[in-house]
């Protein structure tokens, strides 16, 4: 339980509640060590078994929990702390007397923002019967979208420790290396590290050797890097509950200059991205400037949004960098704020293998900035 970082982000989420049109912002969550709810980290720091409200609202914050829970939230000293024993009604009106409008946690378009079942849902309705229920979306995408001085300094251990990570692995390359070993000898690592996977652990990293690797989230095979063509690792870990996520490529020998070409076109793709993402910049435009750079480049469009925001997950929720399609909903209509992270990430598949970079980005009030060096060359495996 990380009780000062809680005690940031609740002030923040009291805050978000002032600027928002609800009274309160309830999380509405049981039994989540088995179905989680992405916003309980953040405002309670621990799982719970029994029905538990977090009640937050402009000024001051309630948790109504089990018996049994309640210790833990009386350690943590955030919030006023209700117990009860037989049913949660009595308190929780209690804790929410006065607020009307409350928001909760669902959304059509953010997962992380969409954490309450329809099962809790039902629940809810009947024990609040009086109350209107509105998306808490943007609340969320205030307290997670927006980082903490404390959140912003673990995103950057583990981005840096990622990128050491993957210069080690390179370091230890032979040309008799698989996409199975460079696999193996990052897990290996983050083991004796302690590390979390940013994504699956099966498919963190994602590795790819040459040209006749399938492009996207592969599992590692027995395939070597041949001659001129390119090792593409797709990899972030997590440290202190926050993760990373970072590609990078290597080439085995004299690049061929196509593969050259192809690289430097990927990289003014991100360039134009990463000058068109500053504060209050709409989410598909910022894609939509990095595409404009391809096409100017007589060059093939990629299938997946430009970027996503990087916290507690890779894909942290919130605005994204994506085209304006049916599947990324209004999530591209958002604008970006200063304390965002986010990704910038595309790739050209080309006969070398797949040049694909990805790189994060700190929003800053006058701009971005790389949280750690980006990749401006190709680099060479050591045979």
């Amino acid at each position: 339980m990380d009780a000062s970082l809680v005690a940031e982000k609740v002030e923040q989420a009291r805050d978000a509640v002032a600027d928002s049109d609800a009274d309160a912002w309830l999380i509405f969550c049981r039994e989540t060590d088995e179905i989680h709810e992405p916003t309980l980290p953040y405002v309670l720091g621990f799982d719970v078994v029994w029905p538990t409200a977090v009640v937050i609202g402009p000024e001051e914050s309630t948790v109504v929990l089990g018996q049994h829970d309640a210790p833990t939230a009386e350690e943590l000293g955030v919030h006023e702390v209700r117990p009860y024993d037989e049913s949660i009604e009595e308190q929780l009106r209690a804790a929410l007397s006065g607020a009307e409008t409350v928001a909760i946690n669902f959304d059509r378009d953010d997962n992380v923002a969409d954490g309450l079942t329809h099962g809790m849902y039902l629940r809810l309705t009947d024990l609040l019967p009086d109350r209107e229920f509105v998306g808490a979306g943007g609340i969320v995408a205030d307290v997670r979208g927006i980082k903490s001085d404390t959140e912003h300094e673990r995103v950057t251990a583990a981005a840096e420790t990622t990128l050491d990570l993957l210069h080690d692995a390179a370091d230890e390359w032979t040309p008799e290396t698989t996409e199975a070993e460079v696999a193996d000898y990052l897990h290996g690592r983050m083991r004796e590290a302690g590390y979390d996977s940013a994504w699956s652990w099966e498919y963190c990293p994602t590795v790819h050797a040459g040209g006749d690797a399938d492009v996207g989230h592969t599992l590692p095979s027995d395939r070597t890097v041949p001659e001129g063509e390119l090792l593409h690792v797709d990899f972030g870990v997590v440290c202190d509950g926050y993760a990373a996520d970072l590609q990078r490529l290597w080439v085995r020998g004299e690049p061929p200059a196509g593969l050259v070409e192809a690289f430097e076109d990927v990289r003014a793709a991100i360039e134009a991205g990463y000058e068109e993402l500053e504060p209050g910049a709409v989410g598909h435009r910022v894609d939509a400037r990095a595409r404009a750079e391809l096409v100017a480049r007589d060059r093939e469009l990629f299938d997946h949004a430009l970027g996503h925001q990087v916290g507690r997950s890779a894909h942290d929720g919130g605005t994204l960098l994506g085209p304006e399609w049916d599947r990324y909903g209004e999530s591209v209509e958002g604008e970006v704020r200063p304390g965002e992270l986010y990704t910038i990430e595309l790739g050209l598949d080309t006969e070398w293998g797949y040049v694909g970079q990805e790189e994060m980005v700190r929003v800053t009030e006058d701009g971005v900035e790389y949280v750690v060096e980006p990749q401006t060359d190709l680099w060479r495996l050591a045979e």
